[in-house]
């Protein structure tokens, strides 16, 4: 790659560097988060190189896709399809929204002069974009295609000697004629940077002073990533934090993992259970007693009856396991897209209905979130931590209340 003046690359096919590595967490081990950054890593590495004596990287455009990955300590951080990127990567994480071109000719040329202009009028029937950055235009030349809304879709940013240019991509690529457009788009740019690398026994000639620049970019450069393995770990820090957020607003498998890890936290041993064709969101235990929970979340609507139905079937599949029954709960987050100072009943009068007949409890994610507030405030607070697990195991037939 190093001998190139030209590299294309296409991140919505990066994703592939960690698919398989990962379960249902959405999460990859410490180990496997290590080979992902090394794949990453040593990509940069090279293209910051081709980048810094004057080449070009061409960058089709998508939506991101991340992965949370472990680091040391139990702390993690999140992997992106962009994190190939010598410069960047931050501007795009903060600026890059995924939208589709909604009719045909979405795409315009704001900039002619623009060094790839020629590559939206020789492609421009073929180009569909897929993201955007949600900034206003503000006239910057950088930005030269835009779609309906003025928002770019294709735009470029110098790095180092070089460029990265971020494209739509074509809907059925003609390799060779994105080739043939491609050289023509980069042939001024790179006969303005065309040079001899310097042979490897010009390192054998020092010049004075030249040393003490090496010992002061050494000690800067540790210093750099001194700061940013703090800033790394406070990141890491502040998520395990803030990911309480989602039960606000989440469902699914991302949900399940943030109503675990409350349980763990109150002091309940937790687990998703998952044996042959039996599955079970949370099981859950203390000296108090043990418990069963499933878990739903609702765009715009209550939670129903369906779903009490599920716990109905996963207690009597704990006692054909245990041969003892456990507390069934029925833990909702309705109206899950609205704020919740709007939401309507989180569950449905059926619902209430068959939770008392069974002697089931009702929890709402939004209780569940005001319980870690407090437990915050005060963490040090155990008897609030064993009077949920108490409210938790000995609610039935409503809705439970921690505070």
């Amino acid at each position: 790659m190093l001998d190139a003046d030209l590299i294309i690359a296409n991140p919505s096919e990066f994703d592939t560097a960690w698919v398989g590595g990962i379960g249902k967490s959405k999460s990859a081990s410490y180990s496997y988060t290590g080979r992902i950054k090394n794949i990453f890593n040593s990509r940069k590495n090279e293209l910051t190189t081709l980048l810094n004596n004057g080449k070009i990287l061409v960058v089709f455009l998508c939506p991101i896709k991340a992965i949370r990955g472990e680091t040391n300590y139990g702390a993690a951080e999140y992997i992106t399809n962009y994190d190939f990127l010598p410069s960047g990567k931050e501007f795009l994480t903060q600026q890059l929204t995924a939208g589709l071109s909604s009719v045909t000719n979405s795409i315009k040329l704001a900039n002619h002069k623009h060094l790839f202009a020629s590559y939206f009028k020789s492609l421009k029937d073929e180009l569909e974009y897929s993201a955007y950055l949600e900034i206003e235009n503000e006239n910057n030349t950088d930005y030269f295609l835009q779609n309906r809304s003025n928002k770019p879709v294709g735009f470029s940013m110098t790095s180092g000697n070089g460029l990265i240019v971020f494209l739509p991509p074509p809907k059925n690529i003609d390799h060779a004629k994105m080739i043939g457009t491609f050289i023509n788009c980069t042939k001024n740019h790179l006969t303005k940077y065309e040079e001899t690398p310097p042979p490897n026994w010009v390192s054998e000639y020092q010049l004075e002073g030249e040393n003490r620049y090496d010992d002061e970019i050494t000690q800067i450069s540790t210093e750099i990533d001194t700061l940013l393995e703090k800033r790394k770990n406070l990141e890491s820090q502040k998520y395990e934090l803030t990911i309480f957020k989602e039960l606000l607003y989440e469902q699914g498998e991302k949900l399940e993992i943030v109503v675990l890890s409350f349980f763990k936290l109150i002091g309940f041993k937790a687990e998703n259970r998952k044996l042959e064709d039996l599955e079970h969101d949370v099981v859950f235990e203390s000296i108090e007693g043990k418990g069963i929970a499933e878990i739903e979340g609702k765009d715009n609507d209550a939670i129903h009856v369906g779903k009490i139905d599920q716990l109905n079937r996963a207690v009597d599949e704990d006692f054909d396991l245990i041969g003892s029954y456990a507390q069934g709960i029925l833990i909702g987050n309705h109206y899950r897209l609205l704020n919740p100072e709007n939401r309507k009943d989180a569950f449905t009068e059926k619902v209430m209905l068959v939770a008392k007949k069974k002697n089931f409890g009702l929890l709402t994610t939004m209780e569940i979130f005001h319980a870690i507030e407090k437990i915050l405030s005060n963490p040090s607070d155990e008897d609030f931590k064993t009077s949920c697990r108490i409210k938790i195991l000995n609610t039935v037939g409503q809705i439970i209340k921690f505070t």
